[in-house]
């Protein structure tokens, strides 16, 4: 079987971060967010795998390349335009079998038994299944309501209370489907065309498309708020990842002086330099990241080569771009963002 991970995208919620890269290649704890989705298809035996690309595509395939030193094989297509979700799925049929064909939402933590997944699809001889997770308010997502044997019954977006139906699990779509070559060949070319809006509603009115509810852990990363969450499950081991749990992480070469104190929330890329009585606290810390005497940092994400001055206070949900500077003194409450290169002067407080 090969796999379709979408990867287009331009990632804006989470700017200024994916300004100087996509977001697939944003870091999660020790590796590209993307290389986790890499991870988990290698552990069911999934191993060949396309990269339908859009935006930045040169970052992704400087980094993989062919996909041999991360145990599979790794081809790339990049879209002319901007195709949606079936677009860019149509976009690399040159590069799929006959095969059904798994397709990734590219900004999705998940632990979904993809074997799991497949043998529901198999048996009930869907043309497309869906993986679904359960929320407790579905009014930002768009419901998806199944039959009893699992048929998609109709999609519901964003539905207000009056819509609900007493004691009905309330199930989204959590990115991850699984198409056969007949729905692939379908989908139009040439112009944007959307899996969700276009491609589903037709399959399942014909009652080829099967849902497949799942309790595992899922998150969306791509706002900073889930980001940062990530990195907690992540750490915590609430996620299934060949990531380092249990502790906070430093990367190679990070140096944290004996009397600052970093929690077990917190992440740090390699290079970085956490100066005395300095304190992070669930915080994310690109590499080179530079972080002075009695600086605090809590619950913010800083991109890579960040400087932050001495007594200098980053608190709640601050996002600082690659290379800018806070310097001493300054106190910066979220929600907030600093851009890239941006300088914060000494003593200075911003507040959103």
């Amino acid at each position: 079987m090969q796999a379709v991970i979408l990867v287009g995208g331009e990632g804006t919620r989470l700017r200024p971060l994916t300004a100087t890269r996509p977001k697939p290649m944003m870091p999660l704890v020790d590796r590209p967010f993307v290389a986790h989705q890499i991870d988990h298809l290698r552990r069911h035996g999934i191993t060949d795998i396309v990269f339908s690309c859009g935006y930045r595509p040169d970052a992704l395939e400087a980094h993989f390349g062919d996909g041999a030193r991360f145990g599979v094989r790794l081809s790339y297509v990049v879209d002319p335009m901007p195709l949606g979700t079936a677009g860019a799925v149509a976009n690399a049929i040159g590069l799929l079998g006959d095969e059904d064909v798994l397709v990734f939402n590219g900004d999705i933590l998940t632990d979904l038994d993809l074997d799991a997944f497949v043998g529901a699809h198999r048996e009930a001889r869907a043309r497309a299944s869906i993986a679904l997770t359960p929320v407790e308010d579905p009014s930002a997502y768009g419901l998806v309501r199944l039959n009893p044997d699992r048929s998609v019954m109709e999609f519901l977006e964003k539905p207000s209370r009056d819509q609900l139906l007493p004691d009905e699990p309330f199930l989204i779509n959590a990115g991850t489907y699984l198409l056969s070559r007949s729905v692939v060949s379908a989908i139009p070319t040439g112009r944007s065309c959307s899996i969700e809006r276009e491609v589903f509603p037709d399959v399942a009115a014909g009652g080829g498309l099967f849902g497949y509810p799942s309790r595992c852990y899922w998150r969306d990363i791509g706002t900073p708020v889930s980001y940062l969450d990530a990195h907690a499950d992540v750490l915590s081991g609430r996620v299934r990842t060949e990531s380092p749990a249990g502790e906070a992480f430093l990367g190679d070469g990070t140096e944290v002086a004996a009397d600052a104190r970093v929690d077990a929330r917190a992440s740090l890329g390699a290079g970085c330099r956490v100066a005395a009585g300095a304190v992070v606290s669930g915080a994310v810390v690109g590499a080179g990241g530079a972080i002075g005497a009695g600086a605090v940092l809590s619950g913010c994400v800083l991109g890579e080569g960040v400087a932050v001055g001495d007594g200098a206070v980053l608190e709640g949900l601050v996002v600082v771009g690659d290379g800018a500077r806070v310097a001493a003194g300054a106190h910066v409450r979220g929600p907030a963002s600093i851009d890239t290169g941006e300088h914060v002067s000494a003593g200075v407080e911003v507040a959103s």
